[in-house]
């Protein structure tokens, strides 16, 4: 079997995200290109180190239930922008996660 025929089904998305290094402060922007059972790919501005642990919020487009989803993971790879994409994307693993309501706030 090759790697591709065990990785995890991707599900194409549009969705805003919010990431950083855990333990940092500054949150920065980003947009999910696909997220699966194991990980999401997103693009943004600000590269984080592979390796590097981080937090993620993927804001959801779907009132009034859960308003985003809360994860913890780590960066695995880096992906260079190509085609029509110019922003180089984030690949991160995610090792748990929880539904964030909108009264639970930021």
């Amino acid at each position: 079997m090759n790697e591709a025929s065990t990785r995890a089904p991707r599900l194409p998305l549009n969705l805003q995200l919010r990431y950083r290094s855990v333990g940092a402060a500054r949150w920065h922007e980003g947009r999910v290109e696909n997220i699966s059972r194991s990980g999401v790919l997103f693009r943004a501005t600000d590269l984080v180190d592979v390796d590097v642990q981080v937090e993620i919020t993927v804001l959801l487009p779907v009132r009034p239930s859960a308003s985003a989803i809360v994860c913890r993971g780590r960066i695995v790879r880096t992906v260079l922008p190509g085609g029509s994409e110019r922003r180089p994307g984030l690949a991160a693993t995610i090792s748990r996660y929880r539904f964030r309501r909108d009264k639970d706030g930021a």
